[in-house]
């Protein structure tokens, strides 16, 4: 992750953290949802997923896949960036579980913002269920 200035962090990597996926299957938003999945921890995806469509109705490959992680000034402490630290890493040891995302409800506009997607292949299931192995099923 590379720091980006005072409150937030962006992954500017998003494609070498999940390189085994094409942009179609939304990278940034796969690896935000698997974030979610590891820690709890949300974040704010720019890239193939919050491009419009063409006129023929495929997607437009976005330049950057971008995950962003707020980080509001004074409010964490220490122990909130080393777990987040610790989850983030972990993630990163699994990140062949991660799959990509698809949309099962799409709006025509503001797609990223008002539509619906589910994990391709069931892998949310899959890394919520090596998480549990790994640390519990009270974590």
């Amino acid at each position: 992750m590379d720091i980006v200035g005072i409150h937030g962090t962006h992954s500017r990597r998003v494609g070498r953290f999940v390189a085994h996926l094409p942009q179609t299957d939304y990278p940034a938003g796969a690896l935000a949802a698997a974030t979610y999945i590891a820690s709890g921890i949300r974040g704010m995806v720019r890239g193939t997923l919050s491009m419009d469509r063409d006129e023929a109705g495929n997607d437009v490959p976005s330049d950057i896949e971008l995950l962003r992680l707020a980080v509001p000034r004074r409010v964490f402490t220490m122990s909130h960036f080393e777990y987040a630290t610790d989850r983030l890493k972990w993630l990163h040891e699994h990140r062949d579980i991660i799959g990509g995302l698809e949309f099962y409800e799409e709006p025509p506009i503001l797609r990223f913002f008002g539509g619906r997607l589910k994990p391709k292949n069931n892998w949310g299931a899959r890394s919520a269920e090596a998480f549990e192995r790994d640390f519990g099923p009270d974590s």
